[in-house]
């Protein structure tokens, strides 16, 4: 019987729906987390406000000027500024990512084989699965960014590629270069049912990119908590799909 991306979609939301609940918890954890990280270790107010400088003096430039400007003008204050701003939003998302695709991947186990578990008890088993998840996701995060400030398409060939890693590095309790090596062959063989998917899920994120404004008026932090809180759910249905489409590939 031949495998069907509305199959794949059904039995997804028929999961999501009866586990709402647990998801929707683990997505608002790992939102806090992401927040709460990304609040820590953001820079001081005056080294943002250096970082606005920059951008306001850059504004209208191309590339090439933007490049020697920064070679040219930039201050040893505002390099500390950027590399502590970035080093916050990596090392805040990637907490958040690993305790959202380690709780839903372990939840979706437990379930299948039908234990009633709490999302304390989610967490905890998931403890073993975090270490190979983190480094699966950073250098997944890491490939991702090149591959979108290069263009968009080497950035969809990776997510497309990668895609079944999370799933294969946790069922199948193996390391994340093996995961990702196994993932690009499966993904491969069956993109008529991961590339739409995984196009769907960055259309997603993009959309909700749009209301960052409006939510941000609200409460910064608070705004910050509901934009993630929403993605993590459409990431966690995303990796419920994934999962079922591997345990259907290997049935």
């Amino acid at each position: 019987m031949s495998i069907t991306a509305s199959t794949l979609y059904r039995d997804s939301y028929n999961f999501m729906r009866n586990q709402m609940s647990s998801v929707l918890a683990l997505s608002v954890l790992a939102a806090l987390i992401t927040v709460i990280l990304s609040w820590v270790l953001s820079p001081s107010a005056e080294q943002i406000d250096a970082i606005g400088q920059l951008m306001n003096n850059m504004t209208g430039m191309s590339v090439g000027d933007m490049m020697g400007y920064i070679e040219q003008q930039i201050t040893p204050e505002q390099q500390s500024a950027i590399f502590r701003y970035s080093l916050a939003a990596l090392f805040s998302t990637l907490a958040g990512n690993v305790i959202l695709v380690g709780g839903v991947l372990t939840l979706i186990q437990l379930v299948s084989q039908g234990v009633r578990a709490s999302v304390v008890q989610v967490l905890t088993a998931s403890l073993p699965v975090l270490p190979r998840l983190a480094i699966l996701l950073f250098i997944y995060s890491v490939m991702f960014r090149i591959g979108l400030a290069l263009l968009f398409v080497p950035a969809f060939l990776i997510a497309i590629a990668w895609a079944l890693s999370p799933v294969i590095a946790c069922k199948e309790n193996t390391g994340a270069f093996r995961a990702m090596r196994l993932s690009t062959r499966l993904a491969f063989s069956n993109v008529r049912l991961v590339a739409p998917a995984v196009m769907l899920w960055i259309v997603a994120q993009v959309v909700l990119m749009l209301f960052v404004g409006v939510l941000s008026a609200l409460n910064p932090m608070i705004g910050a908590v509901i934009l993630g809180a929403v993605s993590n759910i459409i990431s966690a249905f995303m990796l419920i799909y994934l999962f079922r489409l591997y345990m259907k590939l290997h049935a």
